[in-house]
């Protein structure tokens, strides 16, 4: 059976059969996520889920556990659901919840297998942790060199039984 494939560069190739599709998963141009669709059909599928060719991709599917992921390639990702979490509760809502919702991306797509996915989600989650750690820092400096901060010390005092 011949197959239509989408190559790493995002063009389409074909028609190839099941034995060149097994040499480009040996030579490393395609993998668990390449793009195939059989020839006289319109239904685009990953090569994992292929049955023929399923047996012969690499078993590279992350681990995901307490918080960090290891690749089959030996790299480490690093989750930034906690520090994301953190900046929520700590340092500037807004960001840290935009961080919480990449992180969880991040996570999702690292156990689908999808590695390039995870990665972007993870360093957008990065991002909007430093974004929510510099906008709480700032305020913070603001609140103390306004005089705002004595004026509620001000007001607790008069408040105060004496």
């Amino acid at each position: 059976m011949e197959y239509r494939i989408i190559g790493a560069d995002l063009r389409e190739y074909g028609p190839v059969d099941l034995e060149e599709i097994r040499e480009w998963i040996n030579e490393g141009r395609a993998d668990a996520n390449t793009l195939v669709c059989e020839m006289d059909e319109k239904q685009w599928i990953r090569l994992r889920d292929l049955p023929m060719v399923a047996g012969d991709l690499p078993n590279s599917a992350p681990k995901i556990t307490g918080g960090m992921s290891k690749t089959g390639d030996g790299t480490i990702q690093i989750s930034y659901l906690l520090p994301a979490i953190l900046c929520t509760l700590f340092c500037c809502l807004p960001f840290g919840i935009a961080g919480i919702v990449f992180a969880a991306q991040a996570n999702s797509k690292a156990q689908q297998g999808d590695l390039n996915g995870a990665s972007l989600a993870a360093s957008r989650a990065k991002l909007m942790c430093i974004l929510s750690f510099v906008f709480g820092l700032l305020t913070i400096i603001y609140w103390f060199s306004s005089g705002e901060f004595q004026r509620l010390m001000d007001a607790m005092q008069e408040t105060m039984p004496r």
